[in-house]
């Protein structure tokens, strides 16, 4: 009698349908079994695996790729193979249905998109090819950290957009192929990207539905991190400690805002809203004893219904920005009170240090003090994000603008360091973006680190240190910022997460 191979499926019966089919030819290289293209009948033999997914590992410079088997042609398969841009890169045995690609097993390069495919494998013939494309970006390390397990933006994938609407991918893409390989980390890692004024109040839902499609890359679990800021007037040469929004600018930012919500409708999306939010202290202050405290408080009183709005969609988390400790010179009270005026309370938490480079030491502890007084206001559990892509060398806010010095120096200004030894303030990249606070590659202390993983819920990709004259609407990627930025990074986006 045959053994007997699934389904009826004999050993015989097998080699007899192998017999009929014509094989491809070996190919061998480099220590790699490949086969060509299988002809027509030998790959109607074994079908297309279903259900091909890939992903980047969070942590590390890698692709997973998993699948289900296939559901036609013969019931069987012996194992699978998986493939790397028409290269055989590995085979694995009938009872896995996943692999995870790394830079051992493929030549994997940061900022390219790949064609994956997996198919079966049946002695000597394979079987039809499942395909799909995947660009290699920096996954985010998305942790749960045991003192905070409610965290929204932890135990997640984030989506990372790599599109025309950012600036730093649209400059690094009309680069030659070796600059492109020699930057790629600013096109490829998670940026929270901006939506203002310069987006009409019309076309902020398509832009807003774009950003959001191509982060998620067809998977609505994917977080999407964005950044509002559309606030007029606020700060530069329309500074809204010296003039207040009209009703028609009110009216106006009431549509971009509404067309915003609605444009991220149902999709998991984090916002930082308005960066610089202290500034509703400065128009609160110059404004009160002209206009009266209600009106003086018209841009936190925005700010609380844009907290509202957004926070009312289904799986938005929402952070109001409110400065930095540095700015603030340490009046948690005060940034407290102005967090509470501009609806925190409505709010996952509040987002410190956008355009600044202070201490991340000092940041946190900032955060921990800001949480607790809002406790004590009756707002409870409210939770941090700091910005950390520019203060990987910190400068407090009085080391370049010490009391009576003039003119003032903008933090978002300060050029790229030098060397990694610079005495002098520069910038240099910070923690990359990830919910896992405290790990011991960050170098804190036992205290701040476990008040990190308590108060702070991620350190994100706010500012754009690359993009030189931020504080004027500088919009160029800088090729010459970004490769100085990188020669001088403390950090690194690859690391083991901890819980």
């Amino acid at each position: 009698m045959h053994a007997r191979l699934g389904r009826g499926l004999t050993a015989g019966v097998l080699a007899g349908l192998l017999a009929t089919a014509p094989l491809a030819s070996y190919a061998g290289d480099a220590g790699t079994t490949r086969w060509s293209d299988q002809a027509p009948a030998a790959r109607a033999l074994v079908g297309a695996p279903t259900d091909l997914h890939t992903t980047v590992t969070p942590g590390a410079p890698a692709i997973a790729v998993s699948w289900d088997p296939p559901i036609t042609g013969l019931p069987l398969v012996l194992g699978y193979q998986v493939l790397l841009d028409g290269q055989v890169v590995a085979t694995v045995p009938l009872v896995t249905t996943s692999y995870t690609i790394t830079a051992d097993a493929g030549a994997l390069q940061l900022g390219r998109t790949y064609d994956i495919a997996v198919r079966g494998t049946l002695l000597l013939t394979t079987g039809a090819e499942a395909h799909t494309r995947q660009t290699l970006y920096v996954a985010p390390v998305t942790t749960v950290q045991r003192a905070n397990p409610d965290n929204p933006l932890a135990g997640r994938e984030w989506g990372v957009y790599t599109g025309r609407l950012d600036q730093a991918y649209n400059g690094w893409s009309k680069l030659g192929a070796a600059k492109k390989d020699q930057l790629a980390l600013f096109a490829t890692i998670e940026k929270a990207l901006y939506f203002g004024r310069w987006m009409s109040d019309d076309e902020v839902a398509g832009k807003a539905q774009a950003y959001i499609a191509g982060a998620q890359a067809g998977d609505p679990d994917k977080l999407v991190l964005m950044t509002l800021f559309r606030m007029f007037p606020w700060e530069g040469e329309a500074r809204i400690d010296q003039r207040l929004p009209t009703a028609a600018e009110q009216a106006s930012y009431r549509r971009f805002v509404t067309n915003l919500a609605g444009a991220i409708g149902a999709n998991r999306v984090a916002i930082v809203v308005q960066p610089d939010g202290y500034f509703v202290r400065k128009a609160f202050e110059a404004w009160v004893d002209k206009v009266g405290r209600t009106k003086a408080l018209t841009p936190a009183r925005m700010l609380a219904w844009t907290v509202r709005t957004l926070a009312a969609q289904p799986r938005t988390t929402v952070y109001l920005d409110m400065g930095s400790e540095d700015w603030a010179r340490g009046d948690y009270r005060s940034v407290a009170k102005y967090l509470k005026l501009s609806g925190v309370a409505a709010a996952r938490g509040f987002s410190l240090n956008v355009s600044h480079k202070n201490y991340l030491e000092r940041e946190i502890a900032f955060a921990a003090k800001v949480s607790d007084t809002l406790a004590s206001m009756g707002i409870e559990g409210k939770h941090a994000v700091l910005e950390t892509s520019d203060n990987g060398h910190p400068f407090h806010g009085s080391e370049i603008n010490p009391p009576g010095a003039s003119p003032y120096i903008q933090p978002g200004e300060v050029p790229p360091c030098t060397t990694r030894n610079q005495t002098t303030p520069c910038t240099a990249l910070g923690v990359p973006p990830t919910t896992d606070v405290d790990n011991p590659a960050w170098g804190l202390s036992p205290d701040l680190a476990a008040t990190a993983a308590r108060y702070v819920d991620a350190y994100l990709w706010v500012s754009r240190p690359w993009l030189p004259d931020q504080g004027q609407g500088g919009t160029t990627f800088s090729p010459a910022y970004a490769k100085r930025l990188l020669s001088t990074w403390p950090f690194s986006p690859y690391f083991t997460g901890t819980s």
